[in-house]
């Protein structure tokens, strides 16, 4: 029963990422070329059919109304995200991530680096 309820979570919740991903137009849209392939097939023959589908001169019903609700939502997105970006930072919580780089030469350090050997010891230490 456990498997249940969790396939029926994981059905939900690809159902609302798939929602905000806005993948319900997308889904109308196949179906309305669906239709309109079915349609217009009917009318003139199977190439010229789906030729007029996906031309975009021969827009159905459907079509025009998915165009509608796509702009239509494209005009309320701005809105949101304008009143998610407002920054509630205080004036005084605020600091600097970026510093200026400042490079300082350690003469005497640098000459005892020169002088540390790379290679291994021939042969290896004992241990």
């Amino acid at each position: 029963m456990a498997w249940l309820r969790s396939r029926i979570v994981l059905l939900l919740c690809s159902l609302a990422f798939l929602q905000l991903l806005g993948g319900h137009w997308a889904i109308l849209q196949v179906g309305a070329w669906a239709g309109m392939a079915v349609s217009y097939s009917q009318q003139a023959g199977l190439m010229a059919g789906l030729s007029q589908t996906f031309d975009g001169e021969h827009p159905c019903p459907i079509c025009k109304a998915i165009q509608v609700g796509q702009k239509h939502e494209q005009k309320k997105a701005p809105l949101l995200s304008s009143e998610l970006k407002n920054d509630y930072l205080a004036s005084w919580n605020q600091f600097q991530i970026c510093q200026q780089w400042s490079e300082v030469v350690y003469p005497v350090f640098a000459d005892r680096l020169l002088g540390i050997a790379i290679e291994p010891s021939v042969p290896p230490p004992r241990s």
